[in-house]
This record gives C-alpha cells, sequence and structure tokens, in this order.
C-alpha cells in the first residue's frame, strides 16, 4: 500500500521532473505556453462576458479572476504539467460554484477549460509515474461525476483512461530508449577499451620482437666478445660482462612490462624485488662507480608491497643521483620506527642545481605513487646544504 501513499502524496506536493530542451522549440515552450495562456484567458473572458447573466461590479472580479484561473494550466502545461493539473481541477470547482452559464450546456464548464483537460492530462501522463497517474485520473473521474450529465459519464472516463494509458505508453517507450542509448554508450565504451587493449598487444609484440631483440644481441655481444676478440685486457672484460648482466636484467624488466600491455587484469607471477635484494642493487651502483654509504635494515619482516616499495625508490633515487649529482657520495639508511619502515637516500652536493622540488618529472612521480598506493609518504627535494634527499615513510601494518 505504499505506493498508493506515494502516489496520493505525490499528486498533492511532488514536483514537476526538470526539463531541458535540447531544440530552439523546446526552449522556446515556456513563451509560447504563456503566449497560449493569455489567449485562452481572454477567450474565457470573452465567453463568460457573453453568458454570464450578472454584470454588476462582483461579478466583473469574478470574471476576471476565473478567466485567469482557466489560462494559468495552458501557460504552465510545458513545463509544470502536475502543477497545471491542480490548478485546472480547483479552477474547475471554483468557476462551477461562482459564476453560473446561462446556456443549458451538460457541464458547468465553459469550452476553453474542456478543451484544456486531455491536453493537461496527456501531458502529467507523458511526465509522470504511473503512481501520480493513478491518483490524476481519480481526480478527473471525481470531476466527471460530480458536474457530467449521467449520460456523458462513461465516453468521458473511457476518453480519460484513454488519454492517460497513451501518455503512460508514450513514458515508458522514452525511458526504454533512454535505457537502449545507455547500453550503447556502454557498448561504445567496452569497445573502445577492447581497441586499446588491442593496442596494447600491438605496442608489446612490437616490443618483444624489435626492442627485446636488440637489448638480446647486446647481451649477446658483450658476453662473447672476449671470446671472439684477441687480446681484450681483464678490466674491459669485466666491464663487457656488466654490461651483459645489464642488458639481461633489462630483458627481465621488459619481459614483466609486456606482461602488464598485454593483460592488465592478469597479476604478475615473476618474482618482485624485495627489501634483501638492496644490497646487489648497492653493489650493482657501486660496481658502476657510485660512492654509496648502505645502512640496512637487518633483521626484519616486511610485507611483500613495502620492500617493493622500497627497492623501487631506492633505486629511482640511485638512478637520480646518477644522473644529476654524477660523482657525490649517496647515503642510504632503511630503518624501522614502530609501524614504518623509513628510507632515506641523500646524495651530498655537488656545485650544480639539484632538480626541482619532488613535483617534477616522471620518476619522482613514479616514487610518490608506489609510496601512497601502500598508504605511505614521500618526500624528495634538495637539502640545506645543496645536497639532494628523500625520504619516505611505508606503513608496515596490513599495507
Amino acid at each position: 500500500m505504499g505506493w498508493i501513499a506515494r502516489g496520493l502524496w505525490g499528486l498533492i506536493a511532488a514536483r514537476d521532473p526538470a526539463v531541458h530542451p535540447r531544440t530552439r522549440l523546446g526552449r522556446a515552450l515556456p513563451l509560447i505556453g504563456a503566449i497560449a495562456g493569455m489567449l485562452a484567458g481572454l477567450l474565457a473572458f470573452v465567453y463568460y462576458k457573453g453568458n454570464v447573466s450578472s454584470q454588476d461590479n462582483r461579478h466583473w472580479m469574478q470574471i476576471i479572476f476565473c478567466s485567469v484561473l482557466i489560462g494559468a494550466p495552458i501557460s504552465l502545461v510545458a513545463t509544470r504539467p502536475l502543477l497545471a493539473w491542480r490548478i485546472a481541477w480547483l479552477a474547475a470547482i471554483y468557476t462551477s460554484l461562482s459564476l453560473h452559464l446561462d446556456q443549458g450546456t451538460p457541464w458547468p464548464f465553459q469550452p476553453v477549460q474542456i478543451l484544456s483537460f486531455p491536453l493537461v492530462l496527456a501531458v502529467v501522463a507523458i511526465r509522470h509515474r504511473r503512481a501520480i497517474l493513478i491518483w490524476v485520473g481519480i481526480s478527473a473521474a471525481l470531476l466527471v461525476f460530480g458536474y457530467v450529465n449521467p449520460d456523458n459519464v462513461a465516453p468521458l472516463l473511457l476518453l480519460v483512461l484513454a488519454i492517460l494509458v497513451i501518455g503512460d505508453q508514450i513514458r515508458r517507450r522514452r525511458e526504454v530508449q533512454h535505457e537502449l542509448a545507455e547500453e550503447a554508450e556502454r557498448t561504445e565504451l567496452a569497445q573502445a577499451r577492447r581497441a586499446i587493449a588491442e593496442e596494447r598487444n600491438r605496442i608489446a609484440r612490437e616490443m618483444h620482437d624489435i626492442v627485446a631483440h636488440h637489448m638480446s644481441l647486446i647481451a649477446v655481444r658483450a658476453e662473447t666478445a672476449v671470446y671472439r676478440i684477441e687480446g681484450v685486457p681483464p678490466a674491459v672484460a669485466e666491464e663487457l660482462q656488466a654490461i651483459a648482466g645489464t642488458s639481461r636484467e633489462a630483458l627481465t624488466e621488459m619481459r614483466r612490462l609486456l606482461g602488464v600491455l598485454r593483460d592488465d587484469s592478469v597479476p604478475l607471477t615473476e618474482p618482485q624485488p624485495t627489501l634483501d635484494e638492496l644490497a646487489g642493487l648497492v653493489a650493482e651502483a657501486r660496481g658502476a662507480g657510485v660512492r654509496v654509504e648502505y645502512s640496512p635494515a637487518e633483521g626484519i619482516e616486511v610485507p611483500p608491497g613495502v620492500g617493493l616499495a622500497a627497492y623501487r625508490i631506492v633505486q629511482e633515487a640511485l638512478s637520480n643521483a646518477r644522473r644529476h649529482a654524477a660523482g657525490a657520495p649517496v647515503a642510504i639508511v632503511i630503518f624501522r620506527d614502530q609501524a614504518e619502515l623509513r628510507v632515506f637516500v641523500r646524495n651530498e652536493p655537488t656545485g650544480a642545481p639539484p632538480p626541482a622540488d619532488g613535483k617534477g618529472g616522471h620518476g619522482l612521480m613514479g616514487m610518490q605513487e608506489r609510496a601512497a598506493a601502500i598508504g605511505g609518504t614521500l618526500r624528495a627535494g634538495p637539502a640545506a646544504d645543496g645536497g639532494y634527499e628523500v625520504v619516505a615513510t611505508l606503513p608496515l601494518g596490513d599495507a
């Protein structure tokens, strides 16, 4: 029974849905309605003037007021149809009680009212839900039963029912069309995503066939150079082996990236770097000529996500130090502070201007995103003495 009460309350107090016209004619409907309402009021005034017997001042005021009431629903029907029906319904009762027509019509309403009722009912049926329509139909039936000649009640009730049913079907058809349009939009979005996935697969294939191929050649040529070239000095041979190892590490990273490009819904199955592997990263940096002082956090267990984030942050910080502060010593400190892992990376000043504070560059942005992804924070920026510091705070809870 709740929908019945909601429908009755809707008839009494519900607001009409907002109208957002897209055409010039639709935007002009309020003005057209106002003009039509004034014309309807004028016609009602002329009709009353010729069919109401008494012409004293009180009746003149009644005629003017009733003419305004009759024209108001036509002015509002385009934008506020339910309000227009309320006014038309009250106007039908008021005019029948306050003014008496001389001619013997089978109803106490004048032609303007009789023509406006179907129009208002039709617009209400198109714009409002079925629960409200039931009560609108009941209110219209009350007018029919109360004022219409019994011989004409049945045809008028059928007319009211037909108007409400047809209007309701038009509303349902519009809703279905709107739902179909939304479904078509979702289908287009799915097709766009599929096209993006296909493009990612194409890029992955090209990277695999071209870039990975050349990286493999670099690794192979560096490894076999000492066997193909006679008299290679030991230092050069060691450097070639380092180049080969770095190339193979790059190939491993590229395979991981190719997996992401091919299908971003499948989690990576290759082992991810952990906090314990920072020692190897530091050794690799030292082998490349960077003076690194490393203080690891020994004997603590960290979640895999925290370890991966710490590893990538230190890796990017070392890369930035090599690019922007070549030759400067780098200090790396990892320690636990209660329920947080602290990562501190600092390179000493070199005299060159440091990079901008940690908001520019994809590397710094990537570090901040990695920290934020596990609920941590990261600060990167110049130090007071001209060096550069990266400080990350990573929670060790349920990260």
